[in-house]
């Protein structure tokens, strides 16, 4: 390009006197003023690119930078020069960031021959980009470093000269294993590496760390005796090596003497530097790639070992179940024993006591009528107890007697059954009554006590309980049995219809009750009438379901995708299952039973529904 065009941006004598210059010392440029980036669009409006565009910035340059940004942004291929008044420039991020800030120059310091000097340069790499862009072959001036040839016929030049100005030297052949310097010691020669590789090592508490291998370089002890410090590493080397070893004085006389020899060197030990420098670089990103994989690796350990943790604790939790289980079993089997013997000798009692009133006659028929109403009378409520205090009060004239017949739980018939006139069998009639009534409540009792103790023992029975026919209804009543303490301030409506027997392990459905009731109490602990209604109705003639129904607050939707899940609970909102594993547990047996379970919430409640088949797993 013999003729470049450019514009010089700017009104001030800065500006005056660039275009000045270059008016008459490149008459044949073409040069364009524009006071301000506004201007400069208009010159550029037909849409050809400068060679160079001149921002003069008197001040700080930031409105003027920033208004130079759209133009140079557009001109790809321009090429940026900033002419500043002050010594420091600010509003220059965006160009800098963008890579379009080519030269800077101090306005009052400028030096006409350098500038056009230098501004030529420019012009040159514009002409070298626009010839690029056409796929022109371009001659272009390279850095003085920058040569061509490759380090080992730069060594062969430096050897040379060498042997040209030392004589010939001895060409010394290691083999690997020999060390060139020695870390933390005096380093007086260098070592040209002809041929063969070379580590550099330091040591460490982890022993000797390899530095460098490939990017060593080809002068070895060289860095050290720029100041005859110690050496910074311990080179060894690790083939077959040929050098030839030179003191400082000796390469100090080379390179005074060859001014050539010593930009050999230089590019020689430019060149080494910069593969150290690159393989620093890429320790370092590997350095950091590596920590980053640690982090991950540890947290996933960390979670991992919370994971085992868990684990274990589950582990161990159900081993005590387990032995709970066996235990619990172990004491029903025992207290089973006891307590029948205490049914059987109630029955016995009631029996005897009854049949030594038979023979005794006479005052005995008005005992052994009120032990017979007695022992087979239910409670009376508080009323109808009022009721009778009052009536025996006005039948006997005694309020004392009359109490005390209302707590033996003398009925109105049999009062009225005593003889007139014989009022003295009031306390035979008492005293009758009182031990039926004691031993009605003792069968009671201990009736209740071995249905606790069944139910127990077949809840506690181990998984591998055998498969038997069951009647559903009786199996959720011993799981209501056994979670009397818990459901003794919730109402219980149960809805059952008379279902035929299901072919199940009783022990785990018995568990799959308990925690579903167990969810349901935990979800109306805080109500002033939590009421839990459970239901079990067939399903055609195979399949019977089982639903429990509470009136609780529900299950927050962004939590009910995870109620199955192992560890899951939500005990900051009132449903709970132990340690986390109660659905989870229950879900399991119902499908190893070929069932389904499924739990709906909403704000007005949550229904668990079990269905099962009636033929079993």
């Amino acid at each position: 390009m013999t003729h470049p065009h450019g514009i010089i941006i700017g009104e001030g004598p800065i500006a005056r006197d660039i275009a000045a210059l270059l008016v008459q010392e490149r008459p044949q440029w073409r040069i364009e003023q524009a006071g301000d980036a506004t201007g400069a669009r208009t010159l550029l409006s037909t849409g050809q690119s400068p060679a160079f565009i001149i921002t003069c910035l008197e001040g700080d340059g930031g409105d003027a930078a920033e208004g130079l940004m759209p133009l140079v942004t557009k001109h790809s291929v321009t090429r940026s020069i900033l002419v500043t008044s002050t010594s420091t420039v600010t509003g220059l991020e965006r160009l800098i960031d963008e890579g379009r800030v080519d030269l800077i120059v101090h306005g009052p310091s400028l030096k006409p021959a350098r500038f056009l000097t230098d501004l030529s340069h420019q012009v040159r790499r514009f002409e070298d980009r626009v010839a690029r862009e056409q796929d022109e072959a371009v001659e272009r001036e390279s850095f003085i470093f920058a040569l061509p040839d490759s380090d080992d016929e730069i060594m062969a030049k430096i050897v040379a000269g060498i042997d040209d100005l030392l004589g010939f030297q001895p060409r010394i052949q290691l083999p690997a294993g020999v060390r060139l310097t020695r870390e933390g010691e005096p380093a007086e020669e260098a070592t040209l590496c002809l041929s063969g590789q070379v580590a550099l090592e330091r040591e460490s508490h982890a022993g000797n760390v390899l530095m460098h291998h490939a990017s060593t370089g080809r002068i070895i002890g060289l860095l050290s005796l720029t100041d005859q410090r110690h050496s910074f590493f311990t080179s060894r080397t690790t083939t077959d090596v040929t050098g030839i070893r030179l003191t400082f004085e000796q390469l100090n006389y080379v390179i005074r003497t060859r001014p050539e020899i010593e930009l050999l060197i230089a590019v020689l030990l430019i060149r080494s530097l910069d593969r150290r420098l690159r393989r620093a670089e890429e320790i370092q990103i590997e350095k950091v790639e590596l920590t980053a994989r640690l982090e991950k690796e540890q947290r996933e350990l960390r979670a991992t070992y919370q994971a085992l943790e868990q684990a274990r604790a589950e582990l161990m939790s159900q081993a005590r179940l387990a032995t709970l289980g066996e235990l619990a079993s172990g004491v029903a089997h025992e207290v089973n024993n006891p307590i029948a013997a205490i049914i059987r000798t109630v029955d016995h009692l009631g029996d005897g006591i009854a049949d030594l009133m038979g023979h005794l006659g006479g005052e005995a028929g008005v005992a052994r009528l009120a032990l017979d109403r007695a022992l087979t009378s239910k409670p009376v409520s508080t009323r109808e107890a009022r009721a009778l205090k009052r009536t025996f009060t006005e039948l006997t004239g005694d309020p004392a007697r009359a109490n005390r017949l209302v707590l033996a739980e003398v009925d109105e018939e049999t009062l009225m059954a005593l003889p007139r006139g014989r009022e003295d069998l009031l306390d035979v009639l008492e005293t009758a009554a009182s031990i039926g009534t004691g031993l009605r409540n003792l069968r009671s009792a201990s009736t209740r006590i071995s249905s606790l103790v069944d139910s127990l023992r077949s809840h506690a029975r181990p998984d591998g309980d055998p498969l038997t026919d069951v009647d559903l209804n009786e199996n959720i009543d011993d799981a209501l049995r056994l979670l009397s303490h818990r459901l003794k301030d919730i109402e219980i409506v149960r809805e059952f219809s008379p279902l035929h027997p299901i072919t199940c392990h009783p022990g785990q459905l018995s568990q799959v009750w308990t925690n579903l009731l167990t969810n349901a109490a935990d979800a109306v602990a805080d109500l002033p009438h939590g009421q839990l209604t459970i239901t079990a109705d067939s399903i055609g003639e195979d399949w019977v379901r089982v639903t429990i129904r509470d009136n609780g607050p529900g299950i927050p939707p962004d939590l009910r995708d995870h109620i199955f899940e192992p560890r899951f609970t939500t005990k900051a909102g009132r449903v709970q299952y132990g340690m986390g594993l109660g659905l989870t547990i229950s879900k399991t047996i119902v499908e190893r039973h070929g069932g389904r379970l499924t739990l709906d919430s909403t704000s007005a409640g949550t229904v668990a529904t079990v269905e099962l088949p009636r033929e079993g797993p």
